[in-house]
Parts: C-alpha cells; structure tokens; sequence
C-alpha cells in the first residue's frame, strides 16, 4: 500500500441496500470520486433520477453507476457488498482490472469471508494483504430500484485497514467506521447474532423487532450453545445468549435473508449457520440444530 498515490477513489461494488448506503455516504462527502456496481434496474434509476436513502437523507444522491467493474482500479478501494454466495465469482471478474495499488474491503455476512476472497483472487496482482474485512452492523431495505431504506448502523474494520491510505476515505459518513479492537470477536459475534435473527426472520417472516421478542428465545438459546462451543474450539470465547442478541437489534427492518428469500435469491444460510455446523463437524462437535435450521431454511427456498 505504500505506494498509493493520486487522488484516492471509491467502488462500491453490490449496489443492494447495504451498498447503496455506503455508495451515498461516501459519496456525499466532498472531493471524493465514488462508483456504484449494480444490477441494470437500479444502475439505470441512479444515473437518471439519483439514490433516494430515506433515513439518511432527504433527497435524491447524485453519483455514478455501472453494471460491472470494466476499468482500472488503480488508487482505488474496492468496497465488496455482493452476497457471500456471489463474492468468488464477483471478485473474479474484477481481476483484469486490479492493480498493485487496489485495496479490497469486504463487508459480507458469513464465516470463511477472507480465506474464500484470497483464494478467488489467487492470480490477481495485488498481495493478500491488501484484502481486508470488516463488519456491518446497520439495518438497511432495498425497496426498488434507485431507492433504499437506512436505518441506524456502524461498521467495523480490521485494524491492518485502518493503517492504509484508504481509511480516511470513510471518516466522517453518516455512518461511523472504525477500527475493531478485537476482529475475530466481532466476527465470530456478528455471526452469532446472524445465526439467530436471520433464519428466525424467515421461518417467522418478521421484521428484526419480532424476531427479537423474548417469546421466542428458547428457540435462539440451542442455536447459540453450539455456536458458542464451535467459536471456543476456534478460539474465540464469547458471551453471546439470546438477551444479547435481543439488545443487538436496534431497528425493525427486515434481514437481508428473508429480502433474499422474498426475492426468490439464494440465502446466505450455509455461510450462518451452516458454517456454524461444518466447523462443528470439523472439531467433532454436534451442531444438530444449526444443520437443522441450514436443512429448513433450504426446504423452504426449495419450495418457492
């Protein structure tokens, strides 16, 4: 990274809400080149009409969009918010146009993020240390093309990002990011947490705040327990019960799971949850309910 140089730029590549969040933060921020990478519809509603964020800003946020990555990516931090399931193949079209001087920031849910991003981009010209990881933890809707809904949220990042050139890029956003004091654990917590609201969110099909009712947490505590005993045998002790998770959610929106599931998209699940129960295996530890609720969740997308 140390030989950055020039005006430093931005890609958001997944213009999904939590992309389209973090595109128009960014690019509300003065003297600061952002892109937005989406899908037609949504490329299409932003280049004629703007990004409507209701709940971060009143009106519309100019800013560019494309279909794909087809341009150099010198000077540039790459901001990765496509599904797990879609990173390999995302990252893999991207590698004609990285550089020595690109910076990868991935934000997605799911264990495993990194290791399968450093793989996919194997022959790429750019060292496995500049790809880092980060964590969101902000509700956020697509409601339709070229419009989205935000709710209150922050993201997390390794502290090898916060060292380089690029993090200044994301100081001073309507949302805050900044540097993890202890990155495994907010992993390993975020994925707890994610274990619990978002396969609920879809066998309950509530928003965050049902999900998130105390009624329901004899159905969160087994999920944990194993997740619990799975991250320890990581090496990562944490305290994350059901009351936890319940003071977590912060907003009602509705998870990105059941937003995949409503949109006939593959879930996430087999990145939560079902990461939760390979690792078991792996470590000899049973994880029944997380393969249970993995198997479910994949019925029901079966049946759509």
């Amino acid at each position: 990274m140390k030989n950055v140089s020039g005006k430093l730029k931005a890609v958001v590549l997944g213009g999904g809400a939590i992309g389209s969040v973090i595109a128009a933060a960014l690019a509300q921020k003065s003297g600061r080149e952002t892109l937005l990478v989406g899908r037609r519809d949504h490329v299409r509603a932003v280049n004629e009409t703007g990004l409507k964020v209701e709940g971060m800003f009143t009106g519309a946020v100019r800013l560019r969009a494309r279909e794909a990555v087809d341009f150099p990516l010198d000077d540039t931090l790459l901001i990765v918010t496509v599904k797990a399931g879609d990173l390999e193949a995302a990252l893999a079209a991207c590698i004609p146009f990285l550089r020595p001087t690109t910076a990868v920031l991935l934000l997605q849910n799911g264990h495993g993020i990194k290791d399968l991003a450093i793989k996919a981009l194997r022959t790429a010209p750019l060292r496995p240390e500049n790809v880092f990881i980060g964590i969101v933890a902000m509700g956020a809707t697509f409601i339709a093309p070229g419009h989205v809904r935000c709710f209150s949220g922050s993201i997390r990042v390794e502290p090898a990002f916060a060292a380089t050139p690029f993090f200044p890029l994301l100081q001073g956003l309507p949302v805050q990011v900044a540097e993890s004091r202890d990155i495994r654990k907010d992993l390993w917590t975020k994925l707890l947490v994610n274990a619990v609201i978002n396969p609920l969110s879809v066998l309950l099909q509530g928003h965050n705040r049902l999900v998130a009712g105390e009624r329901f947490d004899p159905l969160k505590e087994p999920i944990l327990d194993e997740g619990r005993a799975v991250a320890a045998a990581e090496g990562v002790e944490i305290g994350v019960d059901a009351a936890f998770v319940n003071r977590f959610v912060t907003s009602d929106n509705i998870t990105s799971m059941l937003q995949d599931f409503r949109r006939g998209r593959p879930t996430e699940i087999d990145f939560i949850n079902g990461a939760i129960a390979e690792l078991g295996r792996r470590h000899g530890i049973p994880t029944p309910v997380n393969e249970f609720v993995t198997a479910l969740i994949k019925a029901l997308e079966s049946l759509r």
